[in-house]
């Protein structure tokens, strides 16, 4: 799919991401996990959207690997509740890994 610049692709299941990507998330047939990548670097962004509203009844999880997500203990999933949520993860470093970024 293509809107604007940005390429967008859609998954339905477990995925590991990779950086730049912009993902329609669709958990209408149940939640999921898309997994970061493994050694990002400063500046990588991968952006989410919950393409059929239903983040509330089947949850998107992030799983950050070896990295943190806004400075938590390294591993901890984002949990992904929010009706229409769309956000992106920034890497910053080691010490805060994978910030939030509102769209």
């Amino acid at each position: 799919l293509k809107t604007g610049s940005a390429d967008y692709i859609e998954k339905t299941s477990a995925y590991t991401a990779f950086a730049g990507d912009n993902i329609f998330a669709d958990t209408s047939g149940g939640a999921f996990t898309i997994t970061l990548p493994s050694s990002p670097s400063q500046g990588d962004e991968i952006s989410f959207i919950d393409s059929e509203g239903t983040f509330d009844t089947n949850n998107l999880t992030i799983e950050p690997g070896s990295e943190k997500i806004m400075a938590n203990t390294a591993g901890d999933e984002m949990v992904v509740d929010t009706n229409n949520a769309a956000f992106a993860l920034v890497y910053q470093d080691s010490t805060y890994g994978w910030r939030l970024k509102n769209h």
